[in-house]
């Protein structure tokens, strides 16, 4: 089975952009800007300089290393269950779940709840 474009441009973003370092990649794989969205309606728009920058920190700062533990995906939605762990500190490790829609061929919009503390059970 293939993977859908939504997967691929995920699985680019996690791996590449965010473990590899290769942050101008971003600029390919998202639109600017993106919008994500949090609890309580709330919404916020990041252009590519900060999404840039977000990411930088994630992985710079903290050795934020990304690993999918389940991602599924359609041609426009793709899910992510994750967890981080860093390689600068034993004792950071969060998870979370992320939906991304694709709109124009590019990561566009994202729906997560706050990050949890620990690894998924």
């Amino acid at each position: 089975m293939s993977k859908s474009q939504a997967q691929i441009l995920l699985e680019r973003y996690w791996e590449e952009a965010s473990n590899q370092g290769n942050y101008e990649l971003i600029r390919e794989l998202c639109a600017d800007p993106i919008v994500r969205h949090d609890p309580e309606g709330k919404t916020t728009e990041l252009s590519h300089d900060e999404q840039i920058a977000r990411v930088k920190m994630g992985r710079e700062d903290f050795g934020g290393i990304i690993d999918r533990i389940i991602t599924h995906a359609d041609e426009t939605y793709v899910t992510s269950i994750w967890e981080l762990t860093s390689e600068k500190d034993a004792s950071i490790k969060l998870c979370g779940i992320e939906v991304f829609k694709v709109e124009g061929g590019k990561l566009a919009q994202c729906w997560n709840a706050p990050y949890g503390n620990g690894k998924w059970g």
